[in-house]
Order: structure tokens, then sequence, then C-alpha cells
């Protein structure tokens, strides 16, 4: 556990803007992307997915970099052209 110059604990997560990120467990990291827990051990074994090992079995995921994996898979309809991606 960490201290910041304001005296706050930081457990977990990243320290930004006065406020806390917290990463997510690998049951809601599934739970946002819609996917199963062996879909997401898939994904993190073939390392396709980012994510943090804590000791030897805790595994956390930072809903971030979630949200860039969900945007580089997205694909776009045939009529939408490349410069117009959401």
């Amino acid at each position: 556990m960490n201290e910041n110059k304001q005296g706050t604990a930081q457990v977990g997560g990243v320290e930004g803007a006065g406020f806390r990120i917290r990463n997510l467990s690998a049951k809601d990291a599934a739970g946002y992307l819609g996917i199963t827990m062996r879909e997401l051990r898939g994904l993190r074994e073939r390392r396709v997915l980012p994510f943090y090992r804590i000791g030897h079995r805790t595994v956390t995921y930072c809903q971030r970099e979630l949200e860039a994996f969900l945007k580089k898979c997205r694909i776009a309809p045939a009529g939408e052209s490349i410069g117009h991606a959401a």
C-alpha cells in the first residue's frame, strides 16, 4: 500500500486527479466484456488482453485497458469509411 501527498492510501489501482481507479476482478472483467470466464482466461493465456498478476493467483484488469481492447475489436460496417470510426 502506497500513500500519496494527501495521505490517502492507494490500493490495487492507479492514482490520478484526486481519485483512485480500482482494477476489476476477473469475474467483473468478464461481465464488463460480456464474455464467460473461460473466454477471458483464453484471451489472457494467448496474451491478447492486458492484465495484472498480483502474487501467484490474483489477476486483475484495468477498465480503461478493457475499453481500449474493445475499440480494437470493433469491425466497421461495409458502408462506413475508415476515418469515421466511433
